[in-house]
This record gives C-alpha cells, structure tokens and sequence, in this order.
C-alpha cells in the first residue's frame, strides 16, 4: 500500500460546527424590542399631552362664541338658551352624562356650583338658570348671568376629576 494513502486512512473526516441557533437573541435585539414597547406605550401618551386642550379654555371658547353671538343679535332668551346648554355640556364633560343629564332645578345648580369652590349661582341667578330658558320674554338684564357664567368657567379645574 501507498503510504499517503494509509496516512489518508488515519485522518479524520472534518467536522465543522455547529450552526449558531437564533436563540437566545443577543444583547443589542433585547434592547430593540424594549424600545419598540416603551415607543407604543409612551408615543399616544404624549400625543394626548401635546394635543390637550384644558376643558375650561375650551368651555371659555365656546363661552365668548355665545357672547359674540347675543351682541350681534341682542336676542336675550336665546342667549340665556345657549348659556343653559353650555352649562349642561361642561357639566356632563366634568361629572358624566348619567350623573349630569337627569338633574333639574335647584339640584342641577346645585351641580354646577359643586363644580367650583364658590358658588357663582346664587339665588336670583339660579332661577335665572332653572326657569329663563323656557320663557319666551325675559325682563331680567342677561349681563349678570353672562358675569356669573364667566366667573364659573374660569374657576373650573383644567380637567376632570373622574
């Protein structure tokens, strides 16, 4: 026998290794996916924080747009209307509509000054409230109900506590 072929004969195959398995990932794809959650966990979050408008300066916003309108048109029951239904609105956005809808009277203006730490309704402006809207003439001077109303809108919290 050829003695390169019997040294041959003595060699062993060549093995390679093994393949290098996908797990467990490595340092640097841990650290991606901990991003990734933390990026779909906080990017709505400060959307909402950017996006956020206080309840109270949208309420005194579509206040002055109520204003706007009675100066142009001096019509006081509608006035008193709108201001009743704004109320009703920043009420159900501050306590929830199943607390807020079903209220009438003194109670309903109880609520409303609930809202606040003074109590900007008082007596002649409550009945103002309560009963103005469904009357068709009006002799009362709508300035202090517009006053009391700005008053409350401005003591409002930014957001509701719910």
């Amino acid at each position: 026998m050829n003695p390169q072929l019997q040294n041959a004969e003595t060699l062993r195959d060549i093995h390679l290794p093994d393949a290098v398995s996908w797990w467990p990932p490595a340092i640097g794809w841990w650290i991606l996916v901990a991003l990734i959650f933390l990026a779909i966990y906080f990017i709505p979050k400060l959307y909402r924080h950017f996006t956020f408008k206080p309840l109270n300066k949208v309420a005194n916003i579509a206040f002055q747009q109520i204003i706007n309108e009675f100066q142009k048109h001096n019509n006081a029951t509608q006035l008193i209307q709108e201001i009743s239904k704004l109320l009703r609105q920043i009420s159900m956005s501050y306590t929830g509509r199943e607390s807020t809808a079903q209220l009438t009277g003194d109670k309903w203006v109880a609520s409303l000054n609930a809202l606040t730490s003074e109590d900007y309704f008082n007596s002649d402006i409550s009945q103002l409230i309560i009963s103005a809207p469904y009357q068709k003439k009006i002799n009362i001077d709508p300035q202090i109900l517009i006053l009391a109303t700005q008053c409350w809108i401005e003591a409002l919290p930014a957001r509701p506590s719910k």
